[in-house]
């Protein structure tokens, strides 16, 4: 087993599900872990628990459906640490019906993708990120983009205009085809993973009877947060990994992005609507 110490990890949505797992097993490696996320309570009870090696837990706290408040948390980082050796987003929501931030921005897609890419650019900017960050995005990552799951980002009103599931499907498509173009343009080691169905909160937004509806499909086939991240581990720290690639992966291994994903005038679409939305919300 691969020790971390004095190695910096960052984990976004770090305090519930996923990310807290994840935070977890990098920390008992030894790392240095600061996750990030909007509860201070449950940041509080990760802070205090004992780590098995070496590795500490530090919390930052910032709301991801604010741009702001992302920017900020990112430059806080910078005030106390050179580099970022290890990176995973796991920060998102799901929700089903039209719901919008403070910035005037649909919220499901401000969560669950823009603030992962304006952290990104920020990250560049300060020299955060680069040739030995080896970062995790995880989305509905698959060795193919189903037909019902494609969308086009040409348009900057189509992309405001989509709200609930659609929304939230346009926000997994947009970090997929983030993860795609990762390494050109940070200079990272990047991986998309889909986890697949996760026993996590992300779900808590949805109604009620609409849980209710989706309960047994979710009971056989839904995976714990531990699973997700001893598969996150060993994609970022022990499986061997080209610098400065794109790799994409799920339950059942590694495998090359698809030509949707790779498409470059699609990737160029994508970060423009993105720059659009970030200068909205300054």
């Amino acid at each position: 087993m691969k020790h971390l110490n004095g190695q910096l990890a960052v984990v976004t949505g770090g305090t519930d599900g996923i990310g807290a797992a994840t935070a977890r097993a990098l920390r008992d490696r030894g790392a240095d872990v600061v996750i990030i996320g909007r509860s201070q309570s449950k940041a509080a009870s990760l802070e205090k628990e004992p780590a098995l090696n070496e590795g500490s837990l530090h919390a930052l706290n910032a709301d991801f459906s604010s741009m702001t408040q992302v920017r900020s948390v990112v430059r806080q980082l910078a005030e106390k640490h050179r580099h970022i050796d290890f990176l995973v987003h796991a920060v998102g929501i799901l929700i089903t019906h039209a719901q919008y931030t403070d910035e005037g921005l649909e919220k499901d897609f401000a969560v669950s993708y823009l603030s992962r890419y304006v952290f990104m650019e920020e990250a560049a900017t300060l020299g955060l990120i680069g040739p030995t960050t080896r970062m995790v995005n995880i989305a509905a990552s698959a060795p193919d983009v189903p037909k019902y799951a494609r969308m086009e980002f040409s348009d900057l009103s189509t992309v405001r205009a989509r709200t609930g599931m659609k929304a939230h499907g346009q926000a997994q498509l947009a970090n997929d085809l983030l993860t795609a173009q990762a390494a050109s343009r940070y200079g990272i080691t990047a991986v998309g993973y889909g986890p697949g169905a996760v026993n996590t909160s992300i779900r808590r937004e949805v109604p009620k009877i609409v849980q209710a509806v989706m309960k047994p499909f979710y009971a056989r086939v839904t995976r714990q947060p531990g699973d997700v991240a001893a598969d996150l581990l060993a994609l970022l720290v022990d499986e061997p990994t080209l610098p400065s690639s794109t790799t994409f992966a799920n339950r059942n291994g590694r495998f090359a992005p698809s030509a949707y994903l790779t498409d470059p005038h699609r990737q160029a679409d994508l970060l423009s609507v993105s720059d659009a939305l970030a200068r909205q919300a300054t």
